[in-house]
């Protein structure tokens, strides 16, 4: 086991380093910050999960292999959703790493990181440096987050591009900065890139709420904004000609099932405001306006209850007009937010991680002006609640996915708890420091083990690739037809190393397909045809991201499954 992670040897490496009794809460927190990242890089090699993360590398892997960076496709059909920076930014990845779920997932990754210095940043401009890092290290170490660098969407490009478009924009406004201007303007042009229009409001609600309600009216209404505003026009133009010129350029193209589809009206509106109005062309059943209370709370763990104590607590003090200047910008920004998208069609628990930079900076700002026994004794229960529950959760995960591998796992599980009892009983200048350094390192410890231990276990029932890895150890090279259906398989198509051809589910019957070729589908699909094929290898299926207690339960689990099998056409002679 390596020596960092060992408890028995963690007072030796700390003495090394002068840190073993010295009450040093920043170099802590640094460190904390670090544990953090290092537990949002232990997804980086995690197999990428269907369907999202999965559609989303094989887009960009199809521009790659095209050579074409300017439209979008999937399975050859033109993809209307997304904009294209996501794409543009894994293509340009795998073009220097090549086809591999670190090179996916890698420049999310760095925009995390990116999201974590900007957090700290933006809270430096407000509170002395232990409050602005303690706020990096909450948001680093939030659940969602660390998740969202192993299950790569829009959202971990987003985030960082919103907070940090908040921070240049906070820059020019306070300094006259040009340079902050422009800065501010790209990042923002890059958050539209990535998601639509719509990611211009946590920025504009930022930046206007925290100058109209600081009633700085000068800076609100200056001309910069203007100049803004044109900067980013501008800066979005790459997106705009791309759409143009794949869609509004061909109205004979078919697209969500109709012709003349404007990519440029549904960037503007119909992806966006279409959602939210619930007009557009993609549609969900409608939400709770509550969800997203029920989300926070297991999203922003371990961080959540103080979270809604900091956002309670900011409020009130809005409202009896004694708020702090980092109040405004925060709460508009988080706060607008949450509350746009409580009332939208779509609620997604990533859709929110836009939002954690601000709500770690109110948590953070929150703990460190809790300086009552009362607060200190309330937190101590919480950090307890949490770590034991985090450990249930934990082993009960092993025993139910994983129980026939306990010797690594055990190793870890002791080393985690030896280090928390540690972080737990060493003397600290401040509660809070100890607070976020043992909750953060709990947090680092859980989803190291899931990533390490939990992951590989469960990935075995994501068929499509378990399918690829056998095709390419077995048969490389040889192109394989998969019929389109509710359950088709983008991990296939990005892991095997030879072309992945959909085809009509109609297709597999009558002799249709050619002598030899290999399929891949549901078993209950190929079943009625067998006479044709040949069984050549079987797996399981089940969705990894959606873990209900029949699958979780061993007893019942077999009942969830979804066999698919590989077969090859071979039709029998008739007598």
């Amino acid at each position: 086991m390596p020596s960092w992670c060992s408890g028995l040897r963690a007072g030796t490496i700390l003495r090394r380093f002068g840190m073993h009794d010295a009450k040093n809460d920043n170099a802590w927190l640094g460190i904390a910050l670090g544990l953090a990242a290092i537990a949002n890089a232990s997804g980086l090699f995690v197999t990428l999960i269907e369907a999202d993360s999965a559609i989303y590398a094989d887009i960009a892997k199809t521009m790659v292999q095209r050579h074409d960076f300017i439209d979008l496709f999937l399975q050859g059909d033109d993809w209307l959703d997304k904009p294209h920076l996501p794409f543009w930014l894994s293509a340009m990845s795998f073009s220097i790493f090549g086809f591999s779920t670190f090179a996916y997932k890698l420049p999310a990754f760095l925009l995390v990181l990116a999201a974590a210095f900007y957090t700290y940043a933006f809270a430096s401009a407000f509170y002395e440096r232990r409050i602005a890092l303690s706020a990096a290290t909450i948001f680093l170490s939030a659940e969602h987050i660390i998740l969202s660098s192993s299950d790569v969407r829009a959202e971990a490009y987003l985030t960082a591009f919103v907070i940090g478009s908040v921070y240049h924009f906070h820059r020019a406004s306070s300094t006259d900065s040009h340079a902050n201007l422009v800065a501010g303007s790209l990042l923002a042009a890059a958050a539209v890139m990535t998601k639509g229009i719509f990611a211009l409001v946590p920025i504009g609600g930022a930046v206007a709420g925290g100058l109209l309600l600081g009633r700085q009216w000068r800076r609100a209404f200056h001309v910069r904004w203007l100049v803004a505003a044109l900067l980013i026009l501008v800066f979005i133009s790459p997106e705009i000609y791309s759409l143009w010129s794949q869609f509004d350029l061909h109205p004979e193209k078919t697209v969500f099932g109709t012709t003349g589809v404007s990519g440029v009206r549904f960037f503007f509106w119909d992806s966006q405001f279409g959602r939210f109005f619930h007009t557009g062309p993609v549609r969900r059943p409608d939400g709770n306006p509550l969800q997203y209370f029920h989300i926070v709370l297991w999203a922003f763990l371990p961080w959540s209850v103080p979270l809604y104590a900091a956002a309670y607590d900011a409020i009130s003090r809005l409202v009896r007009r004694q708020p702090q200047a980092a109040d405004y910008f925060n709460l508009s920004g988080g706060l607008v937010t949450f509350l746009l998208f409580s009332a939208s069609q779509f609620q997604l628990p990533h859709y929110l991680n836009i939002a954690f930079p601000f709500f770690a900076i109110v948590t953070s700002a929150y703990l460190f002006a809790s300086a009552t026994p009362t607060a200190e004794r309330l937190a101590g229960i919480w950090q307890w609640l949490f770590v034991g529950g985090l450990l249930a959760v934990v082993v009960a995960l092993q025993l139910l996915l994983n129980a026939a591998d306990w010797a690594g796992p055990a190793a870890f599980l002791a080393a985690a708890v030896l280090v928390t009892l540690y972080l737990q009983k060493r003397p600290w200048e401040q509660w809070q420091s100890r607070l976020i350094v043992v909750l953060a390192t709990a947090t680092v410890c859980g989803n190291l083990f899931l990533n390490c231990f939990l992951m590989p276990a469960l990935m075995r029932y994501q068929a499509g690739s378990e399918m690829a890895w056998y095709l390419n150890a077995h048969y490389p090279g040889r192109p394989v037809l998969q019929p389109r259906s509710d359950l088709y398989s983008w991990a296939l198509d990005f892991y095997l190393q030879a072309p992945v051809t959909a085809i009509p589910a109609a297709a597999l019957g009558g002799g249709q397909l050619p002598e030899g070729a290999l399929v891949y589908a549901q078993a209950r699909m190929l079943q009625p045809f067998m006479d044709e094929f040949r069984l050549l290898h079987r797996t399981v299926r089940h969705s990894v991201s959606r873990l209900p207690l029949a699958f979780l339960n061993p007893a019942t689990r077999d009942s969830t499954l979804t066999e698919t099998w590989l077969v090859q056409v071979e039709r029998r002679p008739k007598d």
